[in-house]
């Protein structure tokens, strides 16, 4: 730690009559720092990006998706008692935290995020979210999230939803065994109703799976709720580039408000990071992937370039120290040919299952 200080104020501030503190008096400060005051900080960072700059909408919607993931966190009594964890199938214990976050898809920023414990469900961290979404907002959510109560919260405050839904629902597997395409149904109860729209989307490999909103105009295509369902994706891809990229589990501290503290902050930097791609390709603000040219070939801004430009100069920035010299050095530089990647034609990644176990992979390097 006492070298990153160091570096901080040699490389970072250029400030000689300033002298680094040591890591105690670090340590001490940090204590008095509240994890919600970084959360805020995201937040504002979310929304003096929206504010800022334009996108294209879905109909006139901004699309958030949300989802969740889980965090190794320091084995140590203090995390293990503050968020719990599981035993993996050795029978050895691993502390881990739940976190839950909502992205703007279009510009790739986490509009609000939130951290708690392993035996959490995510539809009750989701709760957390509803404060920060807009009736101008279209939420898109995986199947892990569908119930009743959640449901009737999105309508009561009209933000539309769209969320992919598995047969465990008596109306659903009706649905699907009736080979339905585009129906109307109620899943609320006799004495409180809940119309939606289920709507099926057939996959190029014969499978099929289905979704369920609160949009019912018939004007939208079940061909439309597929495209918006893939742009839910963008959201998994974020939580990678937090992991790989900006290695958010190799904590800075071990105790729990020290993890609070880095989550929120590696957030915030992967905002920062977000917006000063847009500033570079404007082009890249879209719902759903760019358009291949005629070989084949996506072209889009290397974002893990992007998020190691700014390791050195973030702290100038966030303290307008030369703010208008580094932006437009940052810009100049991410604007080269070798700042952006092509993907392969027909390029395909099989998902893999199974418990995470190797640390950090070497083909991700960290940012």
């Amino acid at each position: 730690m006492q070298t990153e200080l160091d570096a901080f104020f040699d490389h970072a501030l250029k400030q000689d009559e300033i002298h680094p503190p040591t890591k105690s008096a670090v340590c001490q400060a940090r204590k008095l720092l509240r994890p919600e005051a970084l959360r805020d900080l995201l937040g504002y960072s979310a929304r003096s990006f929206a504010e800022q700059s334009d996108i294209p909408l879905w109909h006139g919607r901004r699309v958030v998706a949300l989802d969740g993931t889980t965090l190794r966190v320091p084995d140590v009594p203090e995390c293990v008692a503050y968020f719990g964890g599981m035993r993996t199938s050795c029978g050895k214990f691993r502390p881990l935290a739940r976190a839950s976050a909502l992205l703007d898809v279009a510009r790739g920023a986490f509009v609000d995020a939130t951290i708690g414990g392993y035996a959490q469900e995510e539809r009750s961290l989701a709760e957390a979210h509803l404060d920060k979404l807009n009736p101008d907002d279209l939420l898109v959510m995986d199947r892990g999230y569908p119930s009743r109560k959640l449901f009737q919260q999105l309508c009561d405050r009209k933000i539309a939803f769209c969320a992919r839904i598995n047969s465990s629902w008596s109306q659903v597997k009706q649905f699907t065994e009736n080979h339905q395409e585009d129906v109307q149904v109620d899943l609320g109860t006799s004495r409180h109703p809940l119309p939606l729209r289920l709507v099926r989307v057939d996959l190029p490999n014969g499978t099929s799976f289905e979704l369920v909103t609160n949009i019912l105009d018939a004007v939208h295509t079940p061909n439309d709720f597929a495209g918006l369902y893939r742009s839910r994706w963008r959201i998994e891809e974020a939580f990678k580039r937090i992991k790989a990229r900006l290695q958010v589990e190799n904590w800075s501290g071990i105790l729990p408000y020290a993890v609070e503290q880095d989550f929120y902050a590696t957030l915030t930097r992967a905002n920062c990071a977000a917006a000063l791609a847009l500033a570079v390709r404007p082009e890249e603000a879209c719902i759903h992937a760019p358009e291949a040219d005629k070989k084949g070939w996506r072209c889009r801004l290397n974002r893990t370039l992007v998020m190691k430009s700014l390791r050195h100069y973030l702290p100038r920035l966030l303290l307008d120290l030369n703010l208008s010299e580094i932006l437009h050095r940052l810009i100049e530089r991410l604007r080269a040919p070798s700042a952006i990647e092509r993907t392969r034609p027909g390029r395909t990644a099989p998902r893999k299952k199974g418990v995470r176990i190797a640390g950090y992979h070497p083909a991700y390097k960290g940012a």
